[in-house]
């Protein structure tokens, strides 16, 4: 048996030494989600909405705010002050309808927000109404008014998601 011995150049420069082959390292592709991608709420509030939004929504709470206040009975007791916290939903509310008229006017998605908003405080006015004792008992007008309290949540909340 033979050894072979393989001589080996020794390099004294730097520059001529041999450079070793740097491996290529290939990144594995993202995987393709096949979820169209999740559009947040409210990440767009300056896009833009219909004209056709922005009139369902003004006709809507016109029609809602004016039936229940056509179907509300009278106080149970006249002379009691206003609770504070119905002030400020009211206040509140008044502030939501200056943003989504300001919104209408402007074709934009925060006029639907500001529904949402003022929905949810109409909403609690006419839960917080009988509950407080403002009026005798729970009739046929709480109904009326919580149908379309409920109505006006969802369409402002469909007008919210159009695009």
């Amino acid at each position: 048996m033979t050894i072979i011995d393989i001589e080996r150049p020794t390099v004294t420069d730097a520059e001529t030494a041999p450079v070793a082959p740097v491996p290529v390292v290939r990144e594995a592709a993202p995987a393709a989600d096949p979820r169209p991608p999740r559009r947040r709420l409210f990440a767009e509030l300056g896009g833009p909405l219909s004209r056709s939004w922005g009139l369902a929504l003004a006709v809507a709470w016109v029609v809602v705010v004016a039936v229940g206040m056509a179907v509300e009975p009278a106080p149970a007791n006249p002379d009691a002050p206003v609770p504070l916290i119905a002030d400020l939903l009211s206040t509140g509310l008044m502030a939501t309808w200056g943003a989504m008229a300001a919104g209408i006017f402007q074709r934009r998605r925060f006029a639907a927000a500001a529904s949402v908003v003022g929905g949810l405080g109409l909403l609690a006015l006419t839960v917080a109404c009988p509950a407080s004792g403002h009026h005798g008992g729970i009739g046929a007008w709480w109904g009326v008014q919580m149908v379309g309290v409920v109505g006006l949540l969802a369409l402002s909340g469909r007008a919210l998601r159009s695009s």
